[in-house]
Order: C-alpha cells, then sequence, then structure tokens
C-alpha cells in the first residue's frame, strides 16, 4: 500500500456515491485545511505555533509545533468535529516527532479533549504502550508497539476498514491489524483527552 504524506479522508462504504478527502493540514504557515473543505483549526489553548526552523519540519514551508509542559496544554479545535461511525473506512495520516525530554505520556496527536475516548497517540510509555495507540468512541483500545522513542520524525498512518480491523503504519511498515470496533471522533489537534497530563509536546507536519 502507498501511503500519502498527507491524508485525513473517509472512505464510505461501498453502497454510498463517494468518498473523499475531508481536511488536509500542511501547517506551511497556517492552521488552514487545504482540502477545498474550509475546515480550518483555530487556537483552543495555549500557543500553538507554525516553526519554520530547518529541521522541525518535514513538507512545504513549516509544521505544526506545540512546546507544551506536562500541565500546560497547547491545542487546536477543528471548526466542524468529524465523526466516523463503526461502519465507515476511513483513514489518518501524519508525520510526527516527539520533542526529546518530553514526558512519557505526552503525544497526543488528534481526538477530542472533552472526553478520555476518542484519540491517537503517540505514546512512549513502557508500562502501556510505546509506539501508537488509537482509543474509539466505544472505548476500545488498539496497541502497536515499536519500542522506546527515538526523537524522529515517522509518518504514521491508521486504516479503518468499516468492519472493525484497524491497522496502523509506521514509515510505510505495517505495524499490525487489531479487531473491535472502530467508530471515531476528531475534535481537535495537538491534544486528545480530558487531563493536562496528555498532550502533545513536539511537532506535527502535513496531517
Amino acid at each position: 500500500m502507498k501511503l500519502l504524506p498527507a491524508l485525513l479522508s473517509l472512505a464510505l462504504s461501498a453502497s454510498s456515491l463517494e468518498a473523499g478527502l475531508l481536511a488536509y493540514y500542511s501547517f506551511d504557515g497556517d492552521f488552514n485545511d487545504a482540502s477545498g473543505n474550509a475546515n480550518h483549526l483555530s487556537i483552543t489553548e495555549g500557543l500553538p505555533t507554525i516553526t519554520t526552523t530547518a529541521g522541525n519540519f518535514i513538507a512545504g514551508g513549516g509544521a505544526l509545533d506545540t512546546a507544551s509542559t506536562i500541565s500546560d496544554r497547547a491545542f487546536l479545535a477543528l471548526t466542524n468535529p468529524i465523526t466516523f461511525a463503526d461502519t465507515d473506512a476511513w483513514s489518518i495520516a501524519f508525520w510526527a516527532r516527539r520533542r526529546a525530554g518530553s514526558d512519557i505520556r505526552q503525544g497526543m496527536v488528534i481526538g477530542d479533549t472533552e472526553n478520555n475516548i476518542d484519540f491517537i497517540w503517540l505514546s512512549d510509555n513502557p508500562t502501556q504502550v510505546q509506539g501508537v495507540r488509537f482509543r474509539s468512541t466505544d472505548n476500545n483500545n488498539f496497541n502497536f508497539d515499536v519500542g522506546a522513542d527515538d526523537g524522529e520524525w515517522h509518518h504514521w498512518a491508521l486504516v479503518a476498514d468499516g468492519t472493525g480491523n484497524l491497522t496502523a503504519y509506521r514509515d510505510n511498515i505495517a505495524l499490525g491489524t487489531s479487531t473491535s470496533s472502530t467508530p471515531f471522533s476528531v475534535r481537535n489537534v495537538a491534544h486528545g483527552y480530558n487531563t493536562d497530563i496528555h498532550s502533545m509536546n513536539g511537532q506535527i507536519d502535513e496531517l
């Protein structure tokens, strides 16, 4: 499977007439949605910025930077939250890098800050998962381990097939497939939990 470096898309079921890109954030100077759907991001809390420092972004001219501490959340909200039903096929992909010295719990990429479900988390917690954890709207955890975080840029993709299967990829290498159920709500970027201790401390690009 060839993974695109910029994709937040919903592929509807076979009975649907269309499917397509729902949102695309390049972070090349602003927080706008470049998909044509005008689902722009706005700052909700803290001071997320666009970094143009060489090495701090992957493509284009910049990346989202959230220099969060463990008690200082910095995140954004979608104009219109995106909700996937359990029977929807969808994929979410992004580049990300955790900042050296970030807390083991930090690494939330997207989700919903109004609850403790609905998130994609690049966890470096050796007692839970070191890799990526997806938690669905119905509170199912999908864990994909890759080992301790190395502080480097990696491309991540999660693909749900609409029948309960979720496959995770890092740098175009499949990490495995887990089966349960995959409904999901995306309300926020750079955070996805209703406490301060789970935040993003680093950069996200080409979401």
